[in-house]
């Protein structure tokens, strides 16, 4: 029997090292990745993730674990980190095949500023894949709703904070 949290400490030890080959290793062939910026696609397969994965251990910056919890066969991590200035909270969903390799992650970020923030730095870089034009047109989107989140949200909070 594989100890409960052998594949995921080996894929927290990958992203702190940003170990791109050792993170996949920890992955099943089929792996499907459940992004918390959109449920309109999933990243599915060791290509995709390698592309996506590549550019988020660009993209995020400090990543430190806080929790692995779970079983044998599902784990919940929480980890933080920053989006350039913007700190973000992460947890992530991982399910294990049989094997105990990760056959799929649901990621989770919170406050809502370090969602914007990292679809605006995450989403170009995905795009571009398919075309320069491609991520210019989701820089130009994305770009100003991270910058108004961001600002909005000083605004916001002092307006809604309970008293």
């Amino acid at each position: 029997m594989i100890e409960p949290r052998a594949p995921t400490a080996n894929f927290r030890a990958a992203m702190l090292a940003q170990d791109l080959p050792g993170l996949l290793a920890t992955m099943a062939p089929g792996v499907v990745l459940n992004s918390p910026i959109t449920d309109r696609f999933r990243f599915e397969g060791h290509d995709q993730l390698r592309e996506l994965m590549g550019d988020v251990l660009v993209v995020i910056q400090d990543l430190r674990y806080l929790d692995d919890v779970g079983d044998d066969r599902t784990r919940s991590l929480r980890a933080s980190g920053r989006v350039g200035r913007v700190v973000l909270q992460e947890s992530v969903l991982v399910r294990l095949d049989e094997a105990g390799l990760i056959e799929e992650l649901t990621l989770f970020v919170r406050p809502m500023p370090a969602l914007v923030t990292l679809a605006a730095e995450l989403g170009p870089r995905v795009a571009r894949r398919r075309g320069r034009a491609q991520g210019a047109v989701v820089s130009a989107l994305m770009k100003p709703l991270a910058f108004a989140t961001r600002g909005g949200e000083g605004v916001a909070v002092g307006l809604a904070k309970p008293t």
